[in-house]
């Protein structure tokens, strides 16, 4: 009997298995779809219905802070619930479609498009933050270095002071 066990293991243990649905649920809010096996597809469409779900009908905050715990990146965060509130409006369900489109040549798995239902564009434009200038070191020579390093070396060969060698 296989009363109160739901989802497949995937072949991977608790701690894999839910790295590897974060994974596929980051990639598909960050790129609007993924190729990935039906298994995998069907067991993360319920994770991404639900957080699309959350987008739409719960207030702004919310929606940021449950999303953040997928996608660990707050600039991605917001434009991921923008776009989410323009693209789909009050839509309630059926946010993500499952296209097959081959058979995988090593095992014979069946491959899936897995993607939203209505083409979303996520444009993401990060700031990227100018080093201040230092003031550039001056430049030094190898042949200088060198030259110090010989200068260096003599100096502590040389002893200052002679030694006389006591003869019997």
């Amino acid at each position: 009997m296989k009363h109160r066990i739901s989802g497949k293991k995937l072949g991977r243990n608790h701690h894999e298995r839910q790295a590897l649905f974060k994974s596929l649920t980051k990639a598909m809010f960050i790129n609007g779809s993924i190729n990935t096996t039906e298994a995998k597809a069907k067991s993360i469409v319920s994770t991404i219905e639900s957080l699309a779900n959350t987008i739409i009908t719960k207030p702004e905050l919310t929606a940021k802070r449950e999303l953040f715990r997928t996608l660990q990146d707050q600039t991605w965060v917001n434009n991921v619930v923008k776009t989410f509130k323009e693209t789909f409006g009050q839509q309630s369900s059926n946010f993500t479609q499952m296209t097959r489109i081959k058979r995988r040549y090593g095992d014979d798995s069946l491959i899936v498009k897995f993607s939203f239902v209505k083409p979303v564009k996520f444009d993401i434009k990060k700031e990227v933050v100018k080093a201040v200038d230092k003031k550039p070191k001056k430049e030094v020579k190898k042949v200088e270095v060198k030259k110090e390093i010989k200068a260096e070396v003599k100096k502590e060969a040389k002893p200052k002071t002679k030694v006389k060698k006591e003869t019997k």
